[in-house]
């Protein structure tokens, strides 16, 4: 039977998080730096935990104007003590409601950046071993973060997008290209494809290999909660096991 983690980015006050988190078994919850009021990620994080739902963090650039979606040229020092902020802020916010942080993810640009920059993947890599060793990583498969993490021997897992389109080389067709973002009908049988065969097509129609330990959809999207129903009873028809990639005795 084939196994994989089905996860999506919520608290960010847009979408159908009460309703998208249950057909989860993974969650990555906004820290507001990008998008989500304190009272947006509480209730993701209370909705969590009813339904046992695995949570992570989920920072980003401190640009809320742009939805954490364009590059910030920042210091890394800086960059990183807003990452701090950030996750602790949410830890605290987690513990208030009886909900344990298990990893990192990070969202947007800052995802991307770190997929593609071997420096800044480094400095990440060396941040997060020293202030949260006992969180994983979640990040693109095959990219700069996922590759230098592993090396250093943090728990990391790679992760693939439902809903986005790839280029040739494993990376994310950017969001400004036409077809960058799929439908649900493409969607569902690229997941399909990813998970069962270990393979997806390109944007330009290329096949290449690719393994991940996590699926993830995105839950700002207005077709994420139809997606999710869908992808859910698309993966269970397929005897796809959905199951949280992080667990206790790993």
């Amino acid at each position: 039977m084939y196994q994989i983690d089905l996860n999506a980015d919520l608290g960010e006050g847009c979408g159908d998080d009460s309703a998208i988190i249950p057909l989860l078994s993974s969650a990555n919850i906004s820290c507001g730096a990008h998008a989500g009021s304190t009272a947006d990620i509480l209730a993701a994080l209370t909705c969590c935990r009813e339904h046992g739902v695995i949570v992570g963090a989920h920072p980003s650039y401190p640009d809320r104007e742009n939805f954490g979606r364009i590059s910030v040229r920042m210091p890394v020092a800086e960059l990183l003590k807003s990452l701090q902020q950030q996750i602790d802020q949410l830890c605290q916010l987690a513990s208030a409601v009886g909900v344990t942080i298990r990893y990192v993810k990070l969202h947007g640009a800052l995802y991307n950046d770190a997929v593609k920059d071997p420096v800044l993947a480094s400095a990440l890599a060396d941040f997060f071993a020293d202030e949260y060793p006992l969180l994983a990583l979640l990040t693109l498969a095959g990219g700069c973060l996922y590759e230098t993490a592993r090396q250093a021997g943090i728990a990391v897992y790679s992760e693939a997008f439902a809903d986005r389109a790839y280029q040739t080389n494993g990376q994310l067709v950017s969001r400004q290209q036409p077809g960058a973002v799929l439908s649900n009908p493409d969607a569902i049988r690229q997941s399909l494809q990813l998970v069962c065969q270990q393979h997806i097509n390109s944007i330009d129609g290329q096949p290449f290999a690719l393994q991940a330990a996590s699926l993830c959809l995105h839950g700002d999207s207005p077709a994420a909660l139809t997606l999710a129903r869908q992808l859910r009873l698309a993966l269970q028809a397929a005897q796809v096991q959905i199951s949280p990639f992080w667990q206790e005795n790993r």
